[in-house]
């Protein structure tokens, strides 16, 4: 990674005037992956700078990840492997080796403190290492969760087998897995182990990082089926849509999803190694099929919730109560987008679900030029007004793969009564999109705004804009 380049833009009114400061940040170490979402302090130390990571951020080897409280991050590895980080944890990435068709393939990470889900990848079915305090954990192509706690550890494994190995002589070394005897187990400050007959208490608790103390039922004579019962299977679901989901609990943050339908107001989204589901007491509002003449659906959920995505196991892991607005839709094909030649300009906004804190929202307008030799997106603008409020916000962005990426560069608001100045206030936030239509013709899309330090006043929506 040659630089990364921090743009901050102050917007007075139709004014833009844009600095630009570049800090050269240069890559010793491989890349390991990249960040599928983050949700409040998410930062890896790296060469004792401490750089915040949001989505399509890259990590590194030799990079330490902290979450911190009420934090949360997800992680798609080089080998494809997902890492979910609760709150509260420190995870290092001390060795991540992948080259397709090599045979010195490896990892090897070391959990400091918090919790950790990961579905293992390429490297994860051959050669792959988790140390924690406590013990180590050799796995072998699993799906498995650990979780430290003040009084020890937990771990589940929920498809596969991992060894758990204590490091001290008098301590343990077990198999925990479907095909073993147990599929969860507990070991204390001493390094000694319990197979565990049922679901621990800290993972249906919703995998906090603040338990205290988790009361251990000791399994005798275990039986299989028995375990089995322990962790109903859910039905399997696939996911063949893509879909953009913003949680209006925090407007500012992207969600890339995928969605299991295009056919239903109630669809499941997955998001890394999780669900979005419509909770039982949630009503759909505003759904829409086809919208356009596109194969786009949308929606607004007044209430949701999220689940572990793995298909043994549905633990409801948090509620909101705010709602989300959802979009699914089927994206234009790669190779079409690849095909189109010159510059494009999509400024007709079409169609839109838009919500805010100080009510409706009207005249959205959002432009951007799109340069599909050069893979740039240039010129891009939104604005749009509430009751009290004018929003405005750049950016700009990137083909990569027929894939569109776009980054919000900056974003104001200010009062919308010409009679009553008021100074402008600085915004922050996100914007999404993607190419759909049989030609790319047009952009499905979402946009999440919220004002710095007053994060009460937000404006958020989905949109289509076409050439």
């Amino acid at each position: 990674m040659s630089g990364i380049k921090n743009k901050k833009i102050r917007i007075i009114f139709t004014v833009f005037t844009l600095f630009t400061l570049t800090v050269p940040v240069i890559a010793k170490e491989k890349e390991a992956g990249k960040t599928l979402l983050t949700q409040a302090s998410v930062f890896a130390k790296r060469s004792n700078v401490n750089i915040t990571l949001k989505r399509r951020s890259k990590i590194f080897e030799r990079d330490e990840i902290h979450v911190g409280k009420g934090g949360r991050a997800q992680f798609r590895m080089v080998d494809q492997a997902i890492i979910s980080l609760q709150e509260n944890s420190i995870l290092q990435i001390k060795r991540y080796k992948f080259k397709q068709g090599s045979g010195s393939n490896s990892a090897f990470l070391k959990l400091l403190t918090g919790g950790l889900r990961t579905i293992t990848g390429a490297i994860g079915k051959k050669a792959y290492e988790l140390h924690t305090p406590l013990a180590t954990i050799g796995v072998r192509g699993t799906d498995y969760e650990v979780e430290i706690v003040s009084t020890g550890m937990y771990v589940a494994t929920w498809q596969g087998t991992i060894q758990l190995k204590s490091y001290l002589k008098s301590g343990c070394n077990m198999l925990v897995g479907r095909s073993q005897p147990y599929m969860f187990a507990y070991i204390n400050p001493q390094g000694k182990c319990k197979g565990l007959q049922q679901v621990p208490q800290v993972f249906r608790a919703g995998h906090s990082s603040n338990i205290q103390q988790v009361g251990i039922k000791t399994a005798v004579n275990p039986i299989i089926e028995s375990l089995q019962q322990a962790l109903p299977v859910s039905p399997v679901k696939t996911f063949k849509h893509s879909g953009l989901n913003i949680d209006l609990s925090h407007p500012a943050k992207e969600i890339n999803s995928k969605s299991s339908t295009l056919a239903s107001s109630i669809p499941t989204f997955k998001v890394g190694l999780e669900r979005y589901n419509l909770a039982e007491t949630g009503k759909v509002i505003n759904f829409q099929q086809s919208i356009g003449g596109y194969q786009v659906n949308w929606g607004y959920w007044n209430q949701f919730s999220t689940s572990l995505a793995s298909n043994t196991a549905s633990e409801n892991i948090e509620a909101s109560l705010d709602g989300m607005i959802w979009t699914a839709y089927d994206p234009t094909d790669a190779s079409i987008v690849a095909a189109r030649t010159g510059t494009a300009r999509y400024d007709n906004v079409t169609n839109s679900l838009l919500n805010g804190s100080s009510g409706v929202i009207n005249n959205l307008q959002i432009q951007m030029d799109v340069n599909f030799e050069s893979g740039n997106v240039t010129n891009g603008a939104l604005s749009a007004n509430t009751r009290s409020d004018t929003w405005v916000a750049v950016f700009d962005g990137k083909i990569t793969a027929g894939d569109l990426d776009l980054q919000l560069n900056g974003a104001s608001v200010v009062d919308s009564n010409p009679t009553t100045p008021s100074p402008v206030r600085d915004a922050n936030g996100f914007i999404a999109g993607d190419f759909i239509g049989n030609n790319a013709e047009a952009i499905i899309g979402g946009f999440g705004l919220s004002e710095d330090n007053v994060e009460s006043n937000h404006i958020e929506g989905t949109f289509i804009v076409e050439e």
